[in-house]
């Protein structure tokens, strides 16, 4: 009987082993992740996020259990403090060292490969329209001002529920700047980084008694165009929705 020919997904698993004949020291020196250019533009309008409350919100094992993926969202809006909060929970500074910002979420050598965009449909005091965070200056950049629920929902496989969302953050991965450093295992952390950081949305939403649910379903090019990449250097990965509970 003739052997099977190994599909995409066992053949990446198979050449991104490690082996005892691995080097790490090999390849490019490692530098830290240059800052994003996504707001290079001093047209671009800016919106600096509120300061987030520590100090307050439900005890951490009890968001782990009321944690669930929500699809039904009232059609709401979000208040601008809430998002804030949101977004310090996915990928904020939360501690610096020697001048660089460690972030909420892990991220293998702290290379920070994900970048954050956010379609806003309704979030208070805030145009609707797709946003890029600028982690370092803390704040929110309007890349384009309109309505794009439903685009992206066409866009992810034709899941309606995503358009009734008050917001939905689009995560991307710069390849290179985990590439330079682990060669072909940078893509394995690259996932992981971002299931790290869909899992703190999970539970920051949960905590703030919103509804949240991500998707891996979506034609890839077409959140890729959206968003303006160009789908090589940097790609989509991830998606995810928060608004608010209840029928639409």
């Amino acid at each position: 009987m003739p052997i099977e020919k190994s599909g995409i997904g066992e053949l990446f698993h198979q050449e991104t082993k490690y082996h005892r004949s691995f080097s790490a020291g090999e390849g490019p020196r490692l530098s830290y992740p240059s800052s994003s250019d996504k707001g290079a533009s001093s047209k671009l309008r800016r919106f600096p996020l509120e300061p987030v409350d520590r100090t307050d919100g439900k005890p951490i094992w009890k968001t782990i259990a009321e944690r669930r993926s929500l699809r039904e969202f009232a059609r709401s809006s979000l208040s601008f403090e809430e998002l804030s909060q949101l977004i310090w929970a996915i990928q904020g500074i939360s501690a610096r060292s020697f001048g660089f910002g460690l972030r909420t979420a892990p991220s293998a050598g702290a290379l920070y490969p994900i970048e954050t965009y956010v379609v806003v449909n309704w979030v208070e005091t805030l145009p609707s329209g797709l946003y890029h965070y600028s982690v370092n200056e803390t704040e929110l950049i309007l890349l384009k001002e309109g309505r794009f629920g439903s685009a992206l929902s066409r866009a992810a496989l034709e899941q309606e529920w995503l358009e009734r969302a008050s917001c939905v953050f689009i995560w991307t991965a710069v390849i290179e700047r985990s590439k330079r450093k682990y060669r072909e295992r940078a893509f394995r952390y690259i996932y992981m980084d971002a299931g790290h950081i869909g899992q703190n949305l999970y539970l920051a939403a949960t905590a703030l008694g919103l509804g949240c649910c991500t998707v891996g379903a979506f034609y890839d090019e077409e959140i890729d165009r959206l968003i303006g990449i160009d789908g090589v250097k940097e790609v989509s990965i991830y998606l995810g929705a928060v608004g608010k509970i209840g029928e639409y």
